[in-house]
């Protein structure tokens, strides 16, 4: 029998500090070098005890001019760097490729970025500004396509003056220390309204109860009992708000649960929300693993607007490209109640984040 496992995830990224970890030979009592006797290049500490191999023309014993060096240890590549180096050190334009998967681009001097540069790291995010000794200063452009971005001052994450603006609607301008928004600021909600404060750490102006760590799962029964039996099979589970009551229905705890993915939503303020709950669409979604036995995950982002409308629905993932669209179709019919910013409607993005699997 086909069913349909729902599990809602937490779409909203919580900004984590970056810490670069730049590490170079700047300053030591000692350099060394790897590479070829006549050919050396200098040995940063990353890097430390790997092979080097260098592209380019070697000048009075060192690498130096256009090139590719690759590091690599125990015969698999490490890091990688395409420029210019000077006496085995990277010098003038050149990008990297370090072992954790990030790239650095942009000018080099003495091996280290100086002046504008790019670091994109690993999972998309993308830190762009100006670079002294590998280390970015003053202000920075920070994030990744479909997610939050930040614009302001920088000290290993947000610090002084900046503005981040979420991915599901509004933004924060202000002070930020150590990564966090600390002094006077003020919420930029997507309806224009301003709400104006002193924040302590936490984008919301007042201090939330905590959640329990264990919430209730809810899940949704067949609509028929099988033939034979007057037991009703869970047909779908793994919601943390019961999936059959609109927003105004749910709990206040219930409600923060919901409204936590949404960073600048204050006490009186709340998300869209599927006009009837989750139900009428994971019914819809069941049809869906039927009539294309679709199997896999499947996000989906809906832009909804001050009317409760979907105007723009993104598919971020799907089993494959046909369920994906017939998905679509779905959550652009879906009706929401729109969500309220400072007391007016305002238009937001809703996540949805499911799994669609065969239940035996």
């Amino acid at each position: 029998m086909l069913r349909i496992k729902i599990l809602p995830k937490n779409m909203h990224k919580h900004f984590a500090l970056i810490g670069l970890l730049y590490l170079s030979s700047a300053g030591a009592a000692s350099v060394y070098y790897a590479g070829k006797a006549d050919c050396r290049v200098v040995e940063h500490a990353r890097v430390s005890g790997h092979a080097a191999y260098w592209s380019g023309a070697c000048i009075d014993g060192y690498a130096s001019g256009p090139g590719a060096l690759q590091w690599s240890k125990d015969g698999k590549a490490t890091e990688r760097y395409e420029g210019t180096l000077s006496k085995g050190v990277p010098e003038g334009a050149g990008i990297a490729q370090w072992a954790d998967g990030s790239l650095h681009e942009g000018n080099y001097r003495d091996g280290m970025l100086q002046g504008a540069g790019v670091v994109i790291f690993k999972d998309g995010e993308k830190l762009e500004g100006n670079f002294e000794q590998d280390k970015p200063i003053g202000n920075v452009r920070f994030g990744s396509p479909g997610d939050d971005q930040y614009e302001g001052g920088w000290q290993n994450g947000p610090e002084g003056h900046g503005t981040m603006t979420f991915f599901m609607g509004g933004a924060y301008r202000g002070q930020w220390r150590e990564g966090r928004p600390f002094g006077d600021g003020e919420i930029l909600y997507p309806n224009g309204l301003v709400l104006k404060g002193r924040f302590n750490g936490s984008f919301h102006l007042t201090a939330l109860p905590k959640l329990p760590d264990a919430p209730n799962v809810y899940t949704i029964k067949e609509q028929n009992a099988a033939l034979g039996s007057n037991i009703r099979r869970i047909a779908s589970g793994g919601f943390d708000v019961p999936p059959e009551k609109p927003y105004a229905q749910l709990t206040p705890e219930q409600q923060q649960r919901v409204k936590k993915h949404y960073a600048v939503l204050q006490d009186d303020d709340a998300p869209p929300y599927p006009e009837k709950g989750i139900l009428e669409l994971s019914r819809a979604l069941q049809s869906l693993i039927s009539y294309k036995d679709a199997i896999g995950e499947l996000h989906v982002n809906v832009s909804v607007d001050e009317q409760g409308m979907a105007q723009n629905v993104t598919l971020m993932k799907s089993p494959d490209s046909e369920s994906g669209k017939l998905a679509a179709a779905m959550f652009m019919h879906l009706r929401f109640t729109p969500g309220r910013c400072a007391g007016q409607p305002c238009a937001m993005v809703v996540p949805f984040r499911f799994t669609l699997r065969y239940k035996k």
